[in-house]
């Protein structure tokens, strides 16, 4: 019978040597059985065991700037195909200019002939045609997910980003031709059953990526920057409990729909139409972000986010 300690050393023995075969011989571990007639499983065990027993230690030097750690615990923290996390920024332009090169960063080897991706408005989003930066054509779709909201000159300046992004890699934009907010639920109505209206509006609800943003509920979200909504409505959402909105439907803590008269009379994406999307992505940062982000990340609102490293940590801190 062998000695216990000779079949220690023995089995040691063979998973440094299995080991050092797969990392430094750069061997498959199909080769790695061949070699040493064991089965493919049986390698991928010793292997496993190898790195148990502190043999492997395997360790990624990240370059500054990048956060893969931080990255992995905002997945599982809140259940999310995906996470980028960039470098803190001041708020304002700098913070705008950093989130939208992440955006870039998730976007550009995601494309394809053939995807729509559905884009709404706002400041954070204005800046990533700016910061694209695709070297390659591409036939797929931008759309618009909801009509202009403010002035023309104001649309025109920041917020046309569909057609902004189509150009940038020769792919086609879908149009809503409507405003976001209508001045009654009958004039929505109308709207939407114009078909080129409804058109446009149903391919952005089928699209395969929404990119959003999120507002806060309070004197800085849009709606209130561009009138729709009063002093006095904005009282009102708040007693409700709303604490965010996307595309003018207003959420509360959990992520649930908060109804609001101002809702029915939005021409855009219902919240569900971002559950149900493969790829439902919110690109937001700064501290009054916070709490509208994590309110739409607990109600699966979105599945991937893209946000600045102090907003992540607070995300997690306060979770």
């Amino acid at each position: 019978m062998e000695h216990p300690q000779t079949e220690t050393t023995s089995q040691s023995r063979l998973l440094a040597r299995v080991a050092w075969m797969y990392y430094i011989n750069e061997l498959t571990q199909k080769e790695i059985g061949q070699a040493l007639g064991l089965s493919r499983i049986k390698v991928n065990r010793l292997l496993q065991q190898a790195r148990c027993q502190g043999i492997v230690e395997i360790s990624v030097n990240t370059p500054p700037g990048m956060y893969v750690e931080l990255e992995g615990k905002l997945r599982d923290c809140f259940g999310l195909r995906d996470a980028v996390v960039v470098t803190d920024a001041e708020p304002g332009e700098a913070l705008y200019c950093a989130l939208a090169a992440g955006v870039s960063d998730w976007l550009i080897p995601r494309l394809r002939d053939g995807l729509v991706i559905a884009l709404s408005q706002g400041r954070t989003l204005s800046y990533i045609p700016q910061m694209f930066a695709c070297d390659k054509q591409i036939n797929c779709t931008f759309a618009e997910a909801v009509g202009g909201i403010g002035n023309q000159s104001t649309r025109g300046k920041n917020y046309n980003i569909a057609s902004r992004m189509a150009e940038l890699v020769g792919g086609q934009v879908s149009y809503i031709y409507a405003p976001t907010i209508v001045s009654s639920k009958g004039i929505r109505d109308a709207f939407l059953n114009e078909p080129s209206i409804e058109e446009a509006l149903s391919l952005a609800r089928r699209a395969d990526i929404f990119i959003n943003s999120v507002g806060t509920v309070d004197s800085r979200c849009l709606v209130v920057v561009h009138h729709y909504l009063s002093e006095e409505g904005l009282a009102e959402l708040q007693a409700l409990g709303a604490v965010g909105d996307v595309y003018g439907q207003f959420f509360d803590r959990d992520g649930n729909y908060v109804p609001f008269e101002l809702c029915e009379r939005v021409i855009g994406p219902a919240l569900d139409d971002l559950r149900n999307a493969p790829y439902s992505v919110v690109v937001a940062g700064g501290p009054d972000k916070v709490e509208a982000i994590r309110a739409a990340l607990r109600g699966g609102l979105m599945n991937v986010l893209i946000t600045d490293c102090q907003t992540a940590g607070a995300l997690l801190t306060e979770f």
